[in-house]
C-alpha cells in the first residue's frame, strides 16, 4: 500500500456520544496516551483544530498572493510526531506551527481545495506550515494519504474527529480500522453526534480484532476492516 492508512481513533461514551460529557479521567488519560502507540500523526477536521489548536482570526489582508499557485508546497522539514489539519476553505488561525499535546510537539501540515485564499497560503509559508492543495471543492482523500507518506512518512494516520470528517473518509472507503476507547458512561444527549456523519449509507464490513478492560470499567476496541 502506498497510502498511509487510516485508523479512526475516538473516545466515546457508551451510548457512542463523542465530545462526552461523562469521561473518566483514567479512560481519558488511555485514550490520549493510546494516539501515540497507534500513530505519530492526528488528523482532524476544520472545527476540531480551530477549537483546540488554531482559535486565532487571521487578518489575510497583511498577505500577498503574488506569486501564489494552488500547488502543493512541502518544504524538507522533519518531525517526530504530526498534525494534519483537513481544511478545506483555509479558516484554521495558527499562531504557532505547532500544537502541544500531552508532552508531544505535533508540527502541523494543512490539507486544503483551491477553495482556500491564495492570501491564507501565503500566511501558512509565513508559518512555515507545510500545506498540500487537494480538489477544486472537495478533498481527494486517497492522494492525499499517497503523499503524507511520500512527504512525511506517516504510514499510519490517526483520525481523531469530528464526526464529519471521520464520516468524509468513510464515504471514501478509506478507514481501515476503528479504534474505540469507551468510558463507562451513558450521555444520552441527543445533540451529541457519534462517531460518523455521513450523508448517505456505508456498508463497509469490519471486525473485531483487539479488546482490552480499562481499570475504571470503560473497553478498548479496535476493529479492522474486512476485504
Amino acid at each position: 500500500m502506498n497510502r498511509a492508512k487510516v485508523v479512526v481513533h475516538m473516545y466515546v461514551t457508551i451510548d457512542g456520544k463523542i465530545d462526552g460529557k461523562c469521561d473518566s479521567p483514567a479512560s481519558s488519560k488511555y485514550y490520549n496516551d493510546e494516539l501515540f502507540v497507534l500513530s505519530n500523526a492526528d488528523g482532524n477536521g476544520r472545527r476540531t483544530i480551530q477549537m483546540y489548536a488554531a482559535p486565532e482570526l487571521i487578518d489575510l489582508t497583511q498577505y500577498s498572493p503574488a506569486g501564489i499557485k494552488y500547488e502543493d508546497w512541502l518544504p524538507d522539514i522533519q518531525a517526530a510526531t504530526w498534525i494534519v489539519a483537513f481544511d478545506r476553505k483555509g479558516k484554521c488561525g495558527w499562531n504557532k506551527n505547532y500544537f502541544l499535546y500531552h508532552n508531544h510537539q505535533m508540527r502541523a501540515i494543512e490539507v486544503v481545495t483551491k477553495k482556500a485564499q491564495k492570501e491564507y497560503l501565503a500566511f501558512l509559508r509565513t508559518m512555515e506550515i507545510p500545506y498540500i492543495v487537494s480538489g477544486d471543492e472537495n478533498f481527494n482523500l486517497k492522494e492525499v494519504l499517497v503523499k503524507l507518506r511520500a512527504h512525511f512518512g506517516i504510514e499510519k494516520l490517526a483520525l481523531c474527529g469530528g464526526a464529519r470528517i471521520n464520516g468524509v473518509f468513510l464515504e471514501q472507503h478509506l478507514v481501515d480500522e476503528i479504534s474505540l476507547v469507551i468510558s463507562p458512561y451513558v450521555n444520552g444527549d441527543r445533540e451529541i453526534k457519534a462517531v460518523f456523519e455521513t450523508t448517505s449509507r456505508i456498508d463497509d464490513q469490519f471486525k473485531i480484532d483487539f479488546i482490552k478492560k480499562l481499570p475504571d470499567g470503560g473497553l478498548h476496541l479496535i476493529f479492522k476492516k474486512t476485504e
